[in-house]
């Protein structure tokens, strides 16, 4: 296993050396196999041989000794030729991953993060308690770091694996040479991979009775293929449709009470993680076994899957494969085929006087299997829950679904319904009565917002290190336009809080979607009295090449408003707004005049939000003042930036916003311009838990002062890209005064947006 260390100080000089070694090795085993040189040669030995006239024993024996000999030499030059490029491929790989290493880690020591001798990620700066220290990195920022680093040696240890079993498999041949070689590393990937899935799947026809340690052994084969598609669709097409669903099922769940736990459990959750990895790969095969193989898993759906014994609770194939999705990307196609095929199943059984909804449908007595690992909440037995997690991780099958419909009018008595209507919009007359866990909660909103966010945004909801897809071709330029159309149902749809309140669990993805769009949500709010297209608006904000998208003023501020009365989701759009708008400014370059027309606006998007926040903190804690200003004061300090350098039109800005919160994500921001090379990754922090250590419930004076600490802090948040562009400008006292008393005057218009003193009478 190669190590962080070893990787560091990897020296490829000997390798190097016997790549050049083989390469001129394999040059005269191909001369002395077929001539070229004018020497004596195999070719020949055996044209002679095969054309004497031989007598007695020798017409037998000595004859075909000599032709077989000959013959060998062939297969000594593809052994050799194999040798050589499985060296050259590993040489070239282990070059990259050790050039990779080195870059990563002089990109963090920038930001004060060193790696020690295993690779753990710390901070390298002077001690914290010096004055004037730099402030140390984030926990986010850490693990971001570490992640960055494992990968890296991962891929270094997946070069050594492979290379280190072709070159040995070459080794075991003690008496012969082989007569099959390796073109190079990918394609001794390929055939271990083929290898490796034969042996799985002899594994797997033991299925529950394989041991622990042979489930263990399963496991780790199938995640050393996790990326390798040969392996995939071997493993998948041998085990077929109908075997791939029941061995998923007996395996989680023998049946007769012998549902797995303890240790077992743990190592079934791992096991279904790869297992659903390994599907998803399988998927994206294009070849026509995998297609007869989705075509059936497809046509098994509502069948019922039985256990080893036939006993009637038997899970429907819909819940059998569920929870084998929630992990890797499934092909896009066979994901809307199948969601297709789902839900007009799930709508015709609606229909059914006995299971009568989908809470009935997928929990009633008949199907108890426990399926998914580790057990969780009861949505784990909705197969729609696991198929939106699923379309999740793949952004163009999940924009795809929700343009799509399910029912044909004339197939089983179904009225056509959008996916759309169907599970977002609770208001439509045949909208999905989603199950509800124990607790009268519906876990599966969550997942319905991964989906919104991996069809908005353009990347997976779980992305760690997201960007914003290009915009250049026309068919980039086509999918961000259906991306943006969706997003304006989404702002038009979620118009007042208790509506996602509704929809318990979706609001966090809300948020990192409006994160996502906020530029269009700039633009759409700069329209006051239907203004935009007479003051320049297309032009301020670049609509064109941005492709921005009008949601309409009105439902824009109404979407804000619903969004920010929580803390989580006022923090992640704002922390947007201000890197957006910071971009937006440094953008106009030397024109003064629309560079303050922007920072006005993002003054007056910040009052708004503020203003919602406020509302929200007060009714929350209108009878206990000291909470009240406690969770005032964490609002004015919610945010303390990574970066406070002068924002110009040469400095880059934060690109990506991370919200280390219950919500944790990354979120690619769109940036208003690019720098040269790039806008530069810039993270930003919350310090709200620490203060909340330092100061909660302290009663102290300071706490009594929480509201107008509260108010100037988020003034103060709203001014930061303002005044960072007036200095980089090099105003004067004068001309920064008159900037501030517009900006304020911005802020209280934005105040007055959401502000919702008259709808509550007083």
């Amino acid at each position: 296993m190669v190590t962080y260390q070893e990787l560091h100080d990897l020296n490829l000089s000997k390798l190097k050396t016997a790549v050049t070694q083989w390469e001129q090795m394999l040059k005269k085993l191909v001369a002395l196999t077929d001539g070229g040189d004018g020497g004596v040669n195999a070719a020949d030995l055996e044209r002679k041989a095969n054309a004497a006239d031989w007598k007695g024993d020798n017409a037998t024996v000595t004859k075909e000794f000599t032709t077989t000999t000959a013959r060998q030499f062939d297969d000594m030059v593809i052994e050799a030729r194999s040798i050589h490029n499985i060296l050259r491929d590993a040489e070239t790989n282990l070059r990259k991953h050790k050039e990779d290493l080195r870059v990563t880690v002089e990109a963090w020591l920038k930001k004060n993060i060193y790696f020690d001798n295993k690779g753990t990620a710390l901070y390298a700066g002077p001690t914290r308690q010096l004055e004037g220290a730099p402030k140390p990195p984030t926990q986010e920022e850490l693990d971001t770091a570490q992640a960055e680093i494992n990968r890296i040696v991962s891929a270094a240890n997946e070069t050594d694996r492979i290379t280190a079993r072709a070159l040995r498999q070459h080794a075991d041949s003690k008496y012969d040479f082989d007569e099959k070689g390796f073109k190079g590393l990918q394609d001794a990937d390929r055939k271990q991979g083929i290898e490796d899935a034969d042996a799985l799947v002899k594994l797997a026809a033991k299925r529950d009775g394989m041991s622990d340690s042979e489930l263990k052994q399963f496991n780790e084969i199938s995640k050393y293929h996790r990326d390798n598609p040969a392996f995939a669709e071997r493993f998948s097409t041998k085990l077929g449709a109908q075997g791939t669903l029941e061995f998923w099922r007996t395996l989680a769940d023998p049946g007769q009470g012998r549902t797995p736990a303890g240790d077992r459990a743990k190592i079934l959750a791992s096991v279904q993680d790869n297992l659903g990895i390994t599907l998803a790969n399988a998927t994206r095969v294009d070849s026509p076994a995998m297609r007869e193989w989705k075509d059936n898993i497809i046509a098994l759906g509502d069948d019922r899957i039985q256990g080893p014994n036939g006993v009637r609770s038997a899970p429907f194939g819909f819940q059998v494969l569920g929870p084998l999705m929630s992990e890797g990307k499934w092909d896009s196609g066979f994901l809307n085929k199948y969601g297709e095929k789902l839900i007009d199943f799930e709508r015709d059984k609606a229909k059914d006087p006995v299971l009568g909804s989908p809470d009935l449908l997928w929990k009633n007595q008949y199907n108890p299997a426990q399926l998914n690992y580790p057990p969780g909440t009861e949505s784990e037995r909705d197969p729609v829950a696991h198929l939106l997690e699923a379309l999740g991780h793949n952004p163009e099958a999940s924009l795809q679904f929700f343009d799509g419909t399910s029912g044909r009018g004339d197939k089983d008595g179904l009225d056509e319904i959008s996916n759309w209507d169907y599970l977002v919009d609770q208001g439509h007359k045949e909208a999905r009565a989603w199950p509800q866990d124990d607790d009268g909660k519906t876990t599966g909103y969550q997942f319905l917002g991964h989906a919104l966010e991996s069809a908005t945004l353009g990347y997976s909801y779980d992305d760690k290190t997201p960007s914003i897809p290009p915009m250049k071709t026309p068919e980039q330029i086509e999918t961000r336009e259906q991306r943006t159309l969706l997003m304006d149902r989404v702002v038009d749809h979620y118009q007042t809080s208790s509506m996602i309140d509704d929809q318990d669990g979706i609001r966090n993805s809300l948020a990192r979607m409006a994160a996502g769009h906020i530029d269009s949500l700039n633009y759409s709010t700069a329209n006051f009295g239907g203004s935009g297209e007479r003051s320049g608006r297309d032009d301020l904000f670049d609509a064109e090449k941005n492709l921005l998208r009008d949601f309409d003023q009105m439902s824009s501020t109404s979407f804000l408003r619903a969004l920010a009365t929580d803390k989580e989701a006022y923090d992640t759009v704002s922390a947007a707004q201000q890197i957006y708008s910071s971009s937006a400014m440094a953008g106009q370059g030397d024109d003064e005049g629309d560079a303050k027309r922007i920072g006005m606006h993002s003054v007056k998007m910040h009052g708004m939000l503020d203003e919602v926040r406020s509302e929200a903190i007060g009714s929350q804690f209108a009878d206990d003042k000291e909470k009240r200003n406690l969770e005032l004061e964490q609002q004015g300090a919610w945010r303390d930036f990574a970066a406070s350098a002068v924002i110009g039109t040469a400095v880059g800005v934060g690109a990506a916003v991370v919200i280390p919160t219950g919500a944790a994500a990354a979120i690619a921001v769109p940036l208003a311009f690019e720098v040269a090379g790039g806008a530069a990754e810039t993270y930003f922090e919350t310090q709200t838990m620490e203060w909340l250590k330092e100061n909660e419930y302290d009663n102290s004076d300071d706490s009594v002062k929480g509201i107008d600490q509260a108010r100037q802090e988020g003034e103060h948040n709203a001014m930061v890209p303002l005044l960072n562009w007036a200095a980089s400008r090099g105003m004067s006292s004068d001309e920064i005064w008159d900037l501030v008393v517009a900006a304020e005057k911005e802020y209280q218009v934005g105040n007055g947006r959401t502000d919702t003193d008259n709808a509550r009478g007083y």
